[in-house]
């Protein structure tokens, strides 16, 4: 049979899905009403090319797919026992990505390799940059607002210019600057501009003085740093890291206030209307953890769980916390809270799984990865937010190897 109708088809299907995948990269300028289309564009590349290419390519990886589709399969059986199935199917709908980015990856098989990984990130800190750019020269444009403090007017103001809540600015700048901070580590190619460019995304994240993703960002960047092969010149490196960020910190007043803030706040409950960014996670804990005590087993579903918290925090007498938005803050807490032990657990695997895999094969960018992300889940509900979640799916898909296949065959070995 003649294969000349073979080779354009593959080509076109090849270039439609890279394409797609490095749109899909850009997603901190996207905003998420284009990103729907954009991932059904990279979903229908990937088909494509499922069914209209017939070259050697790995087998579908089943297990790797339902392991990492785990989170949404268990929204998906949550609704079985909600009092309220379409409320319910609402927010598991936002996470849906969780079980469409392996689909793509580990069932259709498209073509990744080592280059569409690494233009993938690049593309991803120049969208973070572009975003970091678009949203200061604003800020700089309107000013900032004499009546509130710097940390709190910079924040406002962007979330009003960029319609991202702050803490998921930080996060989309941090990961970029960590993802450069490895291309640098690794390669000598552009290393001075992807310097350039880890710093003015660490600048732009240290802006926004959201606390959890500087750490986070911190953490990661020295796990990186720790494998390394030179380890002297990469204790040199870290010590640089951790000087200049105590640096940046230091000089710029928004991270400075913020930084600064647990040091000058009581550890309690705060009385109504004196609460703060430290003070208020006491009164969202302990609402959290209340809801536990009675529902540590099974969970209370995932439509229940804002409106107990919202029933908890009306004996605080204070407004702010009853405007519907005041979620548990803490992902592995999230979910818990919503599936019982079974959701805290998943959690933790989805995190240890991975992780273990990168550790053990040296990949420093998928470990460095994870651990940024899992940081950030202590603070926010990262994989609860499409700002959050589709970015992490996204990514965990397209950098990890299949998680419980063995040497694969000499296909999958060569898109690694």
């Amino acid at each position: 049979m003649p294969n000349w109708p073979t080779m354009p088809a593959a080509k076109v299907c090849k270039a439609l899905f890279r394409t797609a995948t490095l749109l899909l990269a850009c997603l901190p300028m996207l905003g998420m009403r284009p990103a729907v289309g954009v991932i059904l564009l990279w979903v229908l590349s990937a088909l494509l090319h499922r069914l209209l290419v017939r070259t050697e390519r790995p087998a579908p990886d089943v297990r790797t797919f339902l392991f990492l589709a785990s989170p949404f399969l268990l929204m998906m059986l949550d609704l079985l026992r909600a009092s309220d199935p379409l409320a319910t199917w609402h927010i598991s709908e936002r996470s849906s990505i969780l079980a469409i980015a392996p689909f793509v990856i580990f069932m259709l098989r498209p073509p990744v390799d080592a280059g569409l990984r690494d233009r993938a990130v690049d593309v991803y800190a120049f969208a973070s940059l572009a975003l970091a750019l678009f949203a200061n020269f604003n800020i700089l444009a309107h000013g900032l607002s004499a009546d509130l403090p710097f940390a709190q007017a910079y924040r406002q103001q962007f979330s009003d210019a960029t319609g991202i809540h702050p803490p998921f600015g930080a996060y989309f700048f941090l990961l970029g600057a960590l993802f450069m901070v490895e291309r640098a580590l690794r390669t000598q190619e552009q290393r001075k501009l992807r310097i350039t460019i880890a710093l003015l995304l660490t600048t732009a994240g240290a802006l926004i003085a959201s606390r959890t993703p500087l750490i986070a960002f911190a953490m990661a960047s020295l796990l990186m740093l720790w494998s390394h092969p030179e380890r002297k010149r990469a204790l040199r490196l870290a010590a640089l890291l951790i000087g200049g960020l105590v640096l940046l910190i230091a000089l710029i007043p928004s991270a400075r206030q913020r930084a600064l803030e647990p040091f000058r706040t009581d550890l309690a409950i705060p009385t109504a209307g004196a609460s703060n960014s430290v003070s208020e996670r006491f009164v969202i804990g302990h609402c959290t953890l209340e809801l536990l005590e009675n529902n540590w087993l099974l969970g209370l579903g995932q439509a229940a769980v804002q409106p107990a918290l919202d029933t908890c925090y009306e004996q605080f007498n204070d407004p702010r916390f009853l405007n519907g938005s005041y979620s548990t803050h803490c992902q592995p807490l999230h979910w818990w809270l919503s599936f019982g032990m079974l959701g805290a657990l998943l959690f933790v695997a989805l995190f240890f799984v991975p992780l273990r895999k990168a550790w053990g094969t040296r990949d420093a960018r998928l470990a460095g990865f994870l651990l940024f992300v899992l940081v950030c889940c202590l603070t926010e509900n990262v994989l609860a937010r499409q700002w959050g979640v589709v970015l992490f799916a996204f990514f965990l898909a397209l950098l990890s190897p299949s998680l419980f296949a063995g040497a694969g065959s000499a296909a999958e070995r060569s898109q690694r």
